[in-house]
């Protein structure tokens, strides 16, 4: 009797508990959203109305809480949410897209334009994780600061009177520098000073979890929200969308080859040259933007490495110029200033780029200081695939800018 209660019970309370949020099967990262449009208003309404299967860690190091980005595009228009810490987050946060606008013109007049919907619109949501400061397995530098915490409260028991003595003179001290620090406001000026920096670790601590788009095509709002403001007032219902990796899903990713390792956009040109002696002028290689998968990232946030990216020029086996960009954080896209971020290869005479090939490289550097290569290619004449035709292209027609996305291998 006993057992069959047991089991009786066991079984109602089962049927009594809630999957959270429509709880899938995939345990992918997902994230629900509801729109509301309404036509009288001219306006848009998002609700974002959680996440669930978040990852608790990157790395070796936890996740403190998660904040979600939503954007209308085409707009500039963008909203976030309040930060949550917990793996199966619950916003229900709404935010108002206006699709009426109103811009001034010269004279006083106004010219007012309005978007319509339809599938060529989106709204983005883009998920990020804020990663907290310590990391998961303590290191033999914290564990010793906490023997010695140990061993001086211990101290403090048995000693009482040494410490009295000290704080007194630690009171007395603290009172000089508070008289000091009036006198001169070098202090305050200092903290004003490291106000900036707080705020760029903060953005430094964000990682990007993935993001998803939903169409606004007029056949997506095919319900009457439950309290809605008017009677023309339309909604989507509450969709829930996996949330996908920022490098994958965008137009052009099969013209981009995509990999794990990630892949660099290239802008490739020979310049043209007016001399008689020379066929044409120099060949310059430069960097655009970088876009890494998200498990290129785990990877390189459990080994606590930052990462570079490496062109250089090689002239028959040689290494004859080469650029490297700073050392950033682990990301799934960056921008590089193309200006800057480029390798020039020189062509004195008719022939000389014949010997001549750009090798790229992505490298990541743990704190220790040891450098690993995560992924390379070469541009040049007789390297093959996209890496050969890019270099092609831009001998063929000098003057010509040849732009590709490139993979690392």
């Amino acid at each position: 009797m006993a057992i069959a209660k047991i089991k009786s019970f066991l079984d109602n309370s089962l049927k009594s508990v809630t999957t959270p949020l429509d709880r899938t099967t995939t345990l992918e990262p997902e994230i629900g959203i509801r729109i509301i449009h309404s036509p009288y208003d001219k306006t848009l309404r998002v609700t974002v109305l959680g996440a669930r299967h978040l990852p608790q860690n990157f790395g070796f190091t936890r996740v403190n809480s998660y904040v979600v980005k939503v954007k209308f595009f085409p707009g500039k228009e963008k909203f976030e949410t309040t930060s949550k810490n917990e793996s199966w987050p619950q916003w229900n946060e709404e935010f108002t897209f206006h699709l009426r606008k109103e811009t001034k013109i010269k004279f006083g007049k106004s010219k007012v334009t309005e978007e319509f919907l339809d599938g060529s619109k989106l709204i983005i949501a883009t998920l990020y994780a804020i990663l907290e400061d310590k990391p998961l397995i303590a290191t033999d530098k914290k564990e010793a600061e906490k023997e010695n915490s140990k061993e001086g409260s211990k101290d403090g028991k048995k000693d009482g009177k040494k410490k009295e003595g000290a704080t007194t003179s630690g009171s007395q001290e603290s009172k000089s520098n508070k008289l000091l620090g009036q006198l001169f406001s070098k202090s305050s000026d200092k903290e004003k000073d490291k106000e900036p920096v707080v705020e760029k670790k903060s953005i430094d601590k964000r990682r990007t979890v993935g993001a998803t788009t939903i169409s606004l095509d007029v056949k997506n709002f095919v319900t009457k929200p439950p309290k809605a403001k008017h009677s023309d007032e339309v909604s989507t219902g509450d969709i829930w969308k996996p949330l996908r990796p920022i490098a994958s899903g965008i137009s052009g990713a099969e013209d981009r080859r995509e990999s794990k390792k990630g892949q660099v956009e290239m802008i490739l040109v020979q310049e043209k040259s007016d001399k008689k002696d020379v066929s044409e002028g120099r060949l310059i290689l430069s960097l655009s933007r970088l876009r890494c998968s998200l498990q290129t990232m785990h990877e390189q946030e459990s080994l606590k490495g930052q990462l570079y990216i490496k062109m250089s020029v090689v002239d028959g086996g040689r290494v004859t110029h080469f650029w490297k960009s700073d050392r950033f954080n682990p990301c799934v896209s960056m921008k590089f200033a193309q200006d800057q971020a480029q390798v020039i290869a020189e062509n004195p005479y008719e022939g000389a780029l014949k010997d001549v090939s750009f090798v790229v490289k992505f490298v990541s550097k743990n704190k220790i200081g040891k450098k690993t290569t995560i992924g390379h290619f070469v541009i040049g004449p007789d390297v093959g695939g996209t890496y050969s035709e890019q270099w092609k292209q831009a001998m063929a027609k000098p003057g010509n800018v040849v732009t590709k996305w490139q993979v690392f291998e």
